[in-house]
């Protein structure tokens, strides 16, 4: 393992937020193979805007490379370009940030080609400022006032900037492929009218572990997706039908949110997380035993507002319960992946939810429209009363714009 020191200004936080969040950047450290050290923090009302730490614990910061030989030092702040490179300068090792620790974690995680596409195209666009900060410095330092004399330096800095962002165009034209084949998938989805619930949360809440029980507990279709006790195991979008009681329904397995996910993170991930944005129902997946729950779950819904899924239906499922003392247990749906409990009454409760009872209608359908019943039982509760000389007898129930398509064959023509 990579041994890092992890700093930390403390402005204006609580003692309890800080300590939460360090703790949430070293288990960030070892999803990517690297073991914290030493934690080297100052207390201030502000950064220095030049080095982050003042040059009192800038030293420090020195001393504490050399005894513990780290190979890297990890600023919880967010850093400028050019203060990761006076850093990096006084503590002799490479210096990043939490954004850039989070990118390595994708670059890492990164397994299917959209994947790989949508954390390159979000380092790129991190990078940028540098290369445009390195650019202004040159132009200030070469032209001497003078802005018609273009020096060596600035020349190089302007290709750099020019390459980083012709890649990102051809990195976003292969990706624009990619996923016009995803909307094409989803346009074949939505002509079912099966409805989409959209598990998420932050990341190792144990959404992958909720689909997988969620699939052996009903009649789901579809292999188990991979789980791992690891923050971001799952960078990619997975989709499995759920069939349980007569309905079926689409399951979104989604990419873990996490506090300040990096914005060209969220900007490139953009398809990914727009199967949470076009979800019927969201589920937000907890976990109940996390001291951090609450603050965890605003952040979940604070990411769902970014993206711009505000205001859809929300269900919250605490998970891991079998972790927590029953007197201890959060008011809700609680479910535990490992030992089950609880899972058949959420996958009952999801339909329930995705396609409620808006409109009950009592038909006669002819025998030589069987099919139609057959098309809309997946979506619609359609009970047999009994069977007529001029048809089946049935109560049909479930949404109103479903629902339409037995209008015809009213009895009396009334909607109840």
């Amino acid at each position: 393992m990579q041994r890092v020191i992890l700093a930390c200004v403390i402005l204006s936080e609580r003692k309890e937020d800080i300590e939460a969040q360090l703790e949430e950047t070293k288990a960030l450290c070892r999803a990517c193979e690297r073991e914290v050290c030493a934690v080297l923090t100052q207390t201030s009302r502000s950064m220095d805007p030049a080095t982050a730490f003042r040059s009192g614990k800038l030293a420090e910061l020195h001393a504490h490379v050399q005894e513990m030989q780290a190979e890297m030092v990890i600023f919880q702040n967010d850093l400028s370009p050019a203060m990761t490179a006076r850093i990096a300068k006084e503590a002799g090792v490479k210096v990043i940030d939490r954004r850039e620790l989070i990118l390595d974690i994708f670059s890492l995680r990164a397994r299917s080609r959209q994947a790989r596409l949508q954390t390159e195209i979000a380092r790129l666009k991190a990078r940028l400022p540098s290369a445009a900060l390195i650019t202004e410095e040159n132009r200030s330092r070469q032209r001497g006032g003078s802005v018609t004399n273009r020096g060596a330096g600035e020349r190089r800095q302007d290709l750099l900037k020019g390459r980083y962002e012709a890649r990102i165009r051809e990195l976003q034209e292969e990706l624009e492929q990619i996923e016009k084949k995803r909307r094409q998938d989803e346009n074949r989805r939505q002509r079912t009218l099966y409805r989409r619930a959209a598990l998420v949360g932050y990341t190792n809440a144990g959404k992958s572990s909720l689909m997988n029980a969620l699939l052996e507990e009903t009649d789901g279709r579809g292999k188990n997706v991979g789980e791992k006790d690891m923050l971001f195991a799952t960078l990619d979008t997975s989709v499995r039908t759920i069939v349980i009681g007569g309905k079926t329904f689409f399951l979104y397995d989604t990419v873990g949110f996490v506090s300040h996910l990096p914005h060209t993170l969220i900007e490139a991930f953009h398809s990914t997380l727009s199967s949470a944005k076009d979800a019927d129902l969201l589920i937000m997946v907890s976990d109940a035993s996390d001291p951090q729950r609450e603050a965890k779950e605003e952040i979940t819904r604070n990411t769902l507002a970014e993206i711009g899924a505000r205001d859809i239906p929300l269900l919250t499922v605490y998970n891991k319960i079998d972790r927590v003392r029953e007197e201890d247990r959060p008011q809700g749906i609680c479910v535990s992946c490992r030992t089950k409990e609880g899972i058949r009454q959420l996958a009952e409760k999801i339909p329930q939810l995705l396609y409620p009872q808006e409109q009950s209608l009592e038909c006669i359908i002819p025998y030589a429209q069987g099919s139609l019943v057959h098309a809309w039982k997946s979506v619609l509760d359609v009970d047999l009363i009994e069977n007529t000389e001029e048809g089946m007898h049935c109560m049909v129930s479930g949404p109103a714009a479903y629902i339409r398509e037995f209008y015809p064959y009213m009895v009396k023509g009334e909607k109840k």
